[in-house]
């Protein structure tokens, strides 16, 4: 753990709420994919990310005796993971055929979902060179990060770490130019 880290810890540990804010802000980005990935649920991720967060808020006394911080934050996001599955919140009902067909056949929706992709190419087309081909293979060829590792002659945790910047980035480009809610936007992504 870095020096200026170690000193953010000790100003959260008093109550220091900006501290806190620049911790969250870091650690959000590491842990939100994470969240997706396991609970499958833009929304739900959020929420448990803000659960982790006020854990860490509400036992910071703690937090200058922590020698790894990093493992602290996973550890507190994957108990909190275990909880969502244990609990049984990612069991989904099977949809309502005819709300869904309703819903797509509204002249409303079409134009917001043109709009929408729309705005998806943009932020795609924003993305780096090599990030935009990595989050592309993964997207449109449904390729596993292991098979795009290969295709590209790069490691599996480089196309891991590309993709993790990648969502994060969408995700901010979204929230920046859609003014939508984040979870439909973010069901749109993992559509394309």
């Amino acid at each position: 753990m870095e020096q200026g880290e170690r000193e953010t810890l000790k100003l959260v540990a008093l109550g220091d709420e900006r501290a806190f804010n620049r911790i969250v802000r870091k650690y959000s980005q590491v842990i939100y994919p994470y969240l997706l990935y396991w609970l499958k649920s833009p929304q739900l991720a959020e929420e448990v990310a803000q659960d982790v967060f006020l854990r860490i808020w509400k036992n910071r006394q703690k937090l200058p005796d922590v020698s790894n911080f990093p493992g602290y934050v996973y550890v507190v996001t994957r108990n909190r993971v275990h909880s969502q599955f244990e609990r049984g919140l990612l069991e989904t009902e099977a949809p309502d055929v005819a709300q869904a067909d309703q819903a797509l056949t509204n002249p409303q929706t079409a134009l917001e979902t043109k709009e929408l992709a729309a705005i998806m190419r943009r932020a795609i087309e924003s993305l780096p060179p090599r990030r935009k081909e990595i989050f592309l293979l993964s997207r449109n060829e449904h390729l596993t990060y292991e098979e795009i590792a290969t295709r590209l002659g790069i490691s599996r945790s480089t196309v891991r770490e590309h993709m993790v910047e990648a969502l994060v980035f969408l995700r901010a480009y979204l929230r920046r130019n859609a003014g939508v809610i984040i979870a439909l936007l973010w069901a749109f992504i993992n559509l394309l």
